[in-house]
This record gives C-alpha cells, sequence and structure tokens, in this order.
C-alpha cells in the first residue's frame, strides 16, 4: 500500500479489484517471470480481503512453511502498522487471542468463532481448518519442490486432497507465480475449467521488457543468452523451452503403418524402455515399433505405453512379435532392470530380445536423438491415434513428468540405425571367377 504500481502489474490490479468486488467462486491465475514484484502486492491483497471480508477465514500458501508464515507476518504488520490501511480499514484490529505468523484472528463480531483469518502454510503442508472463503497460492514452487515429477506431484495432491476441500462452495481463489516445467502446479491448474489467467512475458509481444526500469531489455537479453532454457520456461513461461528447445517439430509419413508395411523391403525392430529400473516405478514402460528401409529412413509403425508387472509386459513383447515379427527388441539394461531382462529373455526364448546399455545422460540422447526428427529421417505416422501424446512428451523434454518417450526412441533409432538393411547383401553386384 502507497507504492505506485509498475505497468505490467495495473492488468493483475484490475483483475484484483474485479474479483474483490464480487469474490463468489472466481479463480484468478497469473503468471509472471522471477521478481515481477508478485510477492509485495499479494500482501496488500491479503491484507485488503481482509478489511473488505473481515469475518471470512482465508488461506495463504507458499512454497515452504518458512516462506507462507513470512508472508503473514508481512500481512500481519501492514494490519497492525500501516496508517493508509488503518485510514481505509479502521475497524479493522489485531486480536489478543491469537496474533501467530501461522495463524492469526482479528477483532470480529463472533467471538464464538474458532477459526483464523488467516492461516498461512506451504503448499505441501496441510491446512487443517473447516472452511476458507479465500485462498491465495503465492510461487507454488521453488527450485526445491519442483524439481522431480514426484515433488510436483506431492505439491498438487497436498492441493487437491487437503487444501481444495477446505474452500466453500463461493470461496475464491488467486495463484500467482512463476513456470517451472509444464507439469507443474500452474501448468494443472490451468487445464482445469473456470480459471482466468493472465499471462506477463519478460519480452512482451512488441519485443521490448515487460519493465524496462527494473529489468532492461539489455539484462533480459542477456539471461536469454547466458541460460536460453531457464529464460524460455522461467521469464517467458515456455515450457516447451522456446528456442532452446532440444526436439522442436517431427516429420510424418500420410500413408497408414499397414500400407508401409505392405510394400515391403522394411527392416522392422522395437525398443523398449521398461519402469523396471532404479527409481522409475511410477513411469511408464514404452515401446516404439519402427522398420528402416534401404536408404535408412526409419517409418515409426506403432508405439505401446502403459504400466504393467512383468508378466504383462512380457505379454505385451509376445503380442507385439506376432504382429509385427521384428527382428530385434532392444531392451535398456539398467543396474534393477537386469534381473526383469533375464526373467523375459528365459521366459520367452523364441522372442528376439537383445539388452542394450549407454552412458551418458538424458539431455545427450535428446540431442543426438534431434537431428533425425528434424531432418525428416524418422517419420511418424499422421493418422495414428498415439502421435500426438507421443509428439507432445519428445518437443516437451526435460519440462515433462516423464521422459520414457525420449528414451525408447532413442533406444530404436540409435540401435537400428547401426544396422545394415538386407538390400545391401542382395542387391550387391555378383562377381565370379571364370576357370579355364
Amino acid at each position: 500500500m502507497g507504492h505506485e504500481p509498475a505497468t505490467h502489474q495495473i492488468a493483475w490490479l484490475r483483475e484484483l479489484q474485479a474479483l474483490s468486488d464480487n469474490p463468489a467462486g472466481k479463480k484468478l491465475c497469473i503468471i509472471a517471470p522471477p521478481g515481477a514484484g508478485k510477492t509485495t502486492l499479494m500482501i496488500g491483497f491479503v491484507a485488503y480481503m481482509i478489511g473488505r471480508y473481515p469475518t471470512d477465514h482465508l488461506g495463504l500458501l507458499s512454497y515452504s512453511d518458512q516462506v507462507g508464515w513470512a508472508r503473514s507476518r508481512a500481512v500481519k504488520e501492514l494490519i497492525a502498522n500501516s496508517k493508509p490501511y488503518h485510514i481505509t480499514f479502521p475497524e479493522i484490529k489485531p486480536s489478543k487471542a491469537k496474533w501467530g505468523d501461522t495463524e492469526f484472528i482479528i477483532q470480529r463480531p463472533d467471538i464464538g468463532d474458532p477459526h483464523p483469518t488467516l492461516r498461512a502454510g506451504g503448499t505441501q503442508s496441510a491446512v487443517v481448518a473447516y472452511r476458507l472463503n479465500g485462498l491465495l497460492i503465492d510461487d507454488p514452487h521453488d527450485q526445491k519442490n519442483s524439481s522431480t515429477p514426484h515433488q510436483r506431484e506431492k505439491c498438487f495432491k497436498n492441493y487437491e486432497d487437503a487444501i481444495r476441500t477446505r474452500i466453500t462452495a463461493k470461496g475464491w481463489q488467486v495463484i500467482i507465480g512463476t513456470r517451472w516445467s509444464d507439469d507443474d502446479f500452474i501448468g494443472r491448474i490451468t487445464k482445469q475449467k473456470g480459471w482466468k489467467v493472465l499471462h506477463t512475458t519478460a519480452i512482451a509481444s512488441n519485443g521490448k521488457s515487460y519493465w524496462p526500469e527494473a529489468y532492461p531489455f539489455t539484462f533480459l537479453d542477456t539471461i536469454r543468452y547466458e541460460s536460453p532454457a531457464l529464460f524460455a520456461v522461467q521469464y517467458m513461461g515456455d515450457t516447451t523451452g522456446g528456442e532452446s528447445g532440444i526436439i522442436r517439430h517431427v516429420e510424418y509419413y500420410n500413408e497408414t503403418p499397414e500400407i508401409i508395411i505392405a510394400k515391403g523391403d522394411l527392416l522392422i525392430a522395437s525398443s523398449w524402455d521398461t519402469a523396471f529400473k532404479e527409481k522409475q516405478a511410477n513411469d511408464f514402460s514404452v515401446s516404439y515399433i519402427g522398420g528402416m528401409d534401404k536408404w535408412g529412413r526409419v517409418y515409426l509403425l506403432d508405439r505401446i505405453k502403459g504400466r504393467w508387472g512383468l508378466p504383462g509386459l512380457l505379454e505385451q513383447m509376445a503380442e507385439s512379435h506376432v504382429k509385427y515379427g521384428q527382428s530385434y527388441i532392444w531392451i535398456e539394461d539398467a543396474a534393477s532392470g537386469t534381473p526383469a531382462i533375464q526373467t523375459l529373455m528365459e521366459s520367452a526364448p523364441h522372442i528376439p530380445t537383445v539388452p542394450v546399455s549407454y552412458v551418458g545422460g538424458k539431455t545427450t540422447r535428446a540431442h543426438a536423438l534431434a537431428p533425425y526428427l528434424h531432418g525428416g529421417h524418422v517419420l511418424f505416422p499422421k493418422s495414428a491415434s498415439w502421435v500426438e501424446d507421443a509428439v507432445y512428451n519428445l518437443t516437451r523434454f526435460p519440462y515433462i513428468p516423464h521422459d520414457d518417450d525420449l528414451d525408447a526412441l532413442f533406444i530404436l533409432v540409435n540401435e537400428l540405425t547401426k544396422l545394415r538393411h538386407p538390400s545391401y547383401i542382395n542387391e550387391r553386384p555378383q562377381f565370379r571367377l571364370r576357370m579355364r
């Protein structure tokens, strides 16, 4: 309160004002770069909503308990000591009954109301209250609780199970934060119905800085040059990685896989990235089936994706082999995956299973795979139902919860392109010695 808003904050203030005038059931999500002045504005907004609706019960969350409590402390400071606030809301005063950082109460007519005016905490903490008339989440993620799919899932599941269930039917919600990945908290929220989204990018559509006084264009451009992936996601909110995206697009073929197979002359193989590897119990098992023609082009014929135990996985491999008759079935071999592969090979010796192993990280695999996809050397069937999901997961790596598609396709392309097509033998010139 008392600070002149930056230009980019004016649109935020309009929406927050509209929500405060009629908050019933409103849902607002604001996406903004780091350092956009989100927190200062949101602290003022929470204090303002307490002033307008003093009998309500509100929740204030951030990425950790300590940060949530610090936000609460700042709201308390406004209520207790801000002269502009006292002039605007002269009746709002701290209660002697409870005035802590985790929760506090203002003086209110119903002294028997046991619920706090404001309860604060982290997005992975339970908000134990019978009801919330309003909820503000200021930065649901930081680097720590967004670093793995498990952490991101835990954060959102806690919201679904322990927080959203406390919001009344007419309760309002405001979420403001920076993007971290495709499946982060904001990414999941914005896929739900009823949310209004305001997206402020660091470099606006006119090519200028969104806040030139604080972040001149030259400063932002330096970040974009030095850390392009970070800039794309956190400063531009682009979870594809923007210009720094590794796999940016794929090429297609129009015929159905059946027609491509019927034309013949394909060396068909498949690859599997299984969920039996260490720390991947929640991942999918993914297989790509592809055929290489005599010019070295790989036509993807099918993709199999699911979660199975060992018997189910074996059944999927057997069915795939019957359908396509692969010459090779490559399975990535990792430390804890070895027993699973050995069981597969012993249980079904008729299936041409070949374990493969690699050195190097997943980003290296993506960079190795990208030229094949960008150059049209690996083609996807345009009409297949699985293609949209596959391309989505490939082009959004590494900002996705699972990288099974990347691993499985890398194995197929890497191993298949090492082979010589049978036509190399069948069509080579024949030379004979003439005996005298």
